[in-house]
């Protein structure tokens, strides 16, 4: 019986060490971020990317307010979760939704302790082709672009915290500046 209950206990360790190594081979997918949103209130409803950006993967989903951009981050069992880069449960930025008609682009931007500052929004403008933002004083870094199908969208990261106020400027493809958050 001995030699059962040790067989049985090597077994259990090579089911547990494969099931481990296959979760943290795995890609997150659509279904994984709507599982880690699934006790959020309200609740996800659409999720449009998940992507690796820069050797970070990245989601973009919306509920019935906003649309938001999150970090996503393994846990020990290889299951995706949402995480800041401080190991937070949070989003990085979040814009509204639905996002009102007359306006060129939706967008907020929100610092992180100070340590970092996102930019996202969504672009409403079918002729916006390039998105800059103002992440230090006089000194614009150009924001990336995200297509997903119908909706376009853009985001930025820097290291410190957010320039006040929020400068945001949105070009066509010619270069001709179409808006300006900052006057």
């Amino acid at each position: 019986t001995m030699k059962k209950i040790l067989l049985w206990l090597a077994l259990i360790a090579i089911g547990l060490t494969a099931f481990l190594f296959y979760n943290h081979q795995q890609s997150p997918t659509k279904d994984a971020i709507l599982n880690a949103t699934k006790n959020w209130s309200p609740a996800t409803e659409e999720v449009y990317l998940v992507s690796e950006i820069d050797g970070e993967w990245l989601t973009i989903f919306k509920n019935t307010h906003s649309i938001m951009i999150a970090r996503l981050e393994q846990n020990w069992l290889g299951f995706w979760k949402i995480k800041d880069e401080l190991g937070k449960e949070r989003t990085l930025a979040s814009t509204s939704y639905p996002a009102p008609q007359d306006k060129e682009f939706t967008w907020s931007g929100r610092s992180n302790e100070d340590k970092y500052s996102y930019y996202f929004g969504q672009i409403l403008n079918p002729t916006i082709k390039k998105i800059e933002v103002e992440t230090e004083k006089n000194s614009f870094k150009e924001a990336l672009i995200i297509r997903t199908g119908e909706a376009h969208f853009f985001f930025a990261k820097s290291s410190g915290k957010l320039v006040m106020p929020i400068n945001i400027r949105a070009f066509s493809d010619t270069g001709e500046l179409i808006y300006s958050t900052v006057k």
